[in-house]
């Protein structure tokens, strides 16, 4: 007959049970980011280092824009955005003020008679200032420039993601800044590089087409940029007949 286990000793725990058989279940993932798509951004996850978070965020918004904002998360806060949003465009306006700088420096020393440091100092005070303050102006430009988009595309029926989601979409196309690295036409590259995701965002994170999302961001461009030829073409017409008065006066 086989022995029995001695009883266990007066007020100790029993013994666990035996597992059961099949397969040992992983623990459920933690949920991402409010309204994350699959994955979620690299930059939107707390637990992601820093540095390597922005660097992945980045290559996804340079090469596969699409899919960067699917993943994007559609709420949950501003403050990862913003922050995105003033480190590339911080460095997208320092380099460019930098480039300014070094070339009016080239500028001046060419001309004869000019003492290049003397003419540089200052435009050195102005782009100090601008490298300072840029932060507020970039996070100031963000929230004016979402509403404006955000007003056509309510106009348009196409704002059902929300201001938020907007907001978004502006703040991780500041990506496009850069290409700020770029000598001389590194701001016209940015320009119509940013175009392009913030279109390409707001069609994802709206569920609308991209010629709705193109004419919320066309539209406004085309009306500002109007509006500057007519108060131009006025101001010229204005000039002429006031040269033309004084020249019959004569």
């Amino acid at each position: 007959m086989a022995s029995q286990p001695p009883p266990p000793p007066p007020g100790s725990m029993p013994p666990p049970p035996p597992p059961a058989d099949g397969p040992i279940q992983a623990p459920p993932a933690p949920p991402g980011p409010p309204g994350a798509g699959p994955g979620g951004l690299p930059w939107e996850d707390p637990s992601q280092p820093f540095l390597e978070a922005l660097v992945e965020t980045l290559k996804l918004f340079i090469t596969r824009p699409s899919e960067a904002y699917g993943r994007m998360a559609r709420e949950g806060g501003l403050g990862r955005p913003i922050l995105y949003a003033v480190i590339l465009g911080w460095i997208g306006i320092a380099v460019g003020q930098l480039y300014s700088l070094a070339m009016r420096g080239m500028s001046l020393s060419m001309l004869p008679g000019m003492d290049g440091l003397s003419g540089a100092a200052l435009p050195v005070g102005y782009i100090i200032g601008v490298i300072v303050f840029a932060p507020v102006l970039i996070v100031l430009g963000l929230f004016i420039w979402s509403a404006i988009v955000h007003l056509f595309l309510l106009l348009l029926g196409a704002a059902g993601g929300g201001f938020e989601g907007t907001f978004r979409v502006m703040a991780y196309a500041t990506t496009a800044q850069l290409s700020q690295i770029v000598p001389m036409c590194g701001g016209i590259i940015g320009f119509f590089w940013g175009l392009v995701l913030e279109i390409i965002g707001l069609a994802e994170v709206h569920e609308t087409s991209q010629a709705k999302a193109a004419a919320a961001v066309l539209l406004p461009l085309v009306i500002c940029c109007s509006c500057v030829a007519i108060v131009f073409a006025i101001s010229g017409a204005a000039a002429v007949a006031a040269l033309t008065g004084a020249a019959a006066q004569q």
